[in-house]
């Protein structure tokens, strides 16, 4: 059994936050209902990485206390507002969603391991950071995170944009395409940079009041590189916020280059309009990750192994929480948050 999709922009940075309280986080529960039920030997929960940090129950940021956009600036200062703002309790501080759901899914009878993995570590073309669940039930082995096979101190390479794409350059297939607005700013940004390569004068204008907001940013006005994975492939191609630029032609990836990139053999039928295409597309786990995690359940199936040692939680989601935030502040290389995963599991 597996699950993903629907629930992950109740946890995204790029949804409202809103964790389990929204509807579509409750799927989390609805599937471990099935689970309940169903009893399988294994399953497999898939989601955004961001579930590892988020909140049990959302609290708007205008009515936090110093009203800060990162719940983990309250881990070692959580206090009263002078604007009079209560601090936060604990069911609304960073990691108190993923505490409850590890809790409730080792409830109903399943050791699981878990863990926070970047696809092109697998041989995707994109850097893709998504949380990975899988469970044994009582009796069998439980399958481990798989190991990476792929970048800096591994077997092979990542995966590049020109590897899975450069031989479609001459016909893409189709595509949404920018506002001659939007477009004009596209094309003064070079290959593998973004809005901060405009000129400063330039930057205020295109990104208009983003410019002023906090976090990253990194998204806006995204030129894709040649010689480097793509970052995460999104449902909507032509957003100033999320762009997935072509690296040498100034228009959003096609359709088809966003499946490449994703793992789709060219012969999987994609139907619906361009919108729903990019859509599926970009909701869907990449095909290197799901085969990888496939392969590690077939492996705890076939061990001669009959005894499930339990993990430990408490060390598998203090890596999965680092590896969340060496990767979004780059402090870390790829090879070492790799080698994290390698934990020893104990109990």
């Amino acid at each position: 059994m597996m699950v993903g999709g629907p629930p992950c922009q109740s946890f995204s940075p790029g949804g409202n936050r809103s964790g389990l309280s929204d509807p579509r986080g409750n799927l989390i529960y609805e599937y471990m209902r099935l689970i309940s039920e169903v009893r399988p030997r294994y399953f497999v929960f898939e989601n955004v990485a961001n579930i590892v940090t988020a909140a049990l129950r959302h609290r708007p940021i205008s009515e936090r206390p110093g009203k800060k956009w990162n719940l983990s600036a309250y881990k070692d200062n959580n206090i009263n507002g002078t604007d009079g703002a209560l601090a936060l309790d604990q069911e609304e501080m960073a990691g108190s969603a993923i505490q409850q759901i590890l809790k409730d899914y080792l409830s109903i009878g399943y050791q699981i391991n878990f863990g926070v993995v970047d696809a092109a570590d697998y041989g995707a073309a994109q850097h893709r950071l998504r949380f990975v669940m899988l469970g044994a039930r009582d009796g069998f082995l439980v399958p481990q995170i798989p190991t990476p096979s792929h970048g800096p101190g591994w077997f092979y390479n990542h995966a590049t944009v020109r590897d899975v794409i450069a031989d479609l350059e001459s016909f893409p297939g189709a595509h949404s395409i920018y506002t001659p607005e939007v477009a004009k700013y596209f094309k003064a940004v070079p290959e593998g940079k973004n809005w901060r390569s405009l000129p400063l004068e330039i930057q205020r204008e295109a990104m208009g009041p983003s410019f002023d907001a906090g976090g990253g940013k990194t998204g806006f006005f995204r030129r894709l590189s040649w010689d480097l994975p793509a970052p995460t492939i999104t449902g909507a191609a032509n957003r100033k916020a999320s762009a997935l630029c072509h690296p040498s032609q100034t228009r959003p990836l096609s359709v088809r280059e966003c499946a490449r990139i994703q793992g789709f053999p060219d012969d999987w039928i994609i139907t619906g309009s361009m919108a729903a295409q990019y859509k599926q597309i970009g909701n869907a786990v990449p095909v290197a990750l799901g085969t990888a995690v496939g392969v590690s359940i077939q492996e705890a199936y076939l061990s001669d192994k009959k005894t499930a040692i339990a993990p430990c939680a408490k060390i598998q989601l203090t890596t999965a929480q680092n590896r969340l935030k060496a990767s979004a502040r780059n402090k870390v290389t790829r090879k070492n948050i790799s080698l994290q995963l390698q934990l020893p599991i104990e109990k």
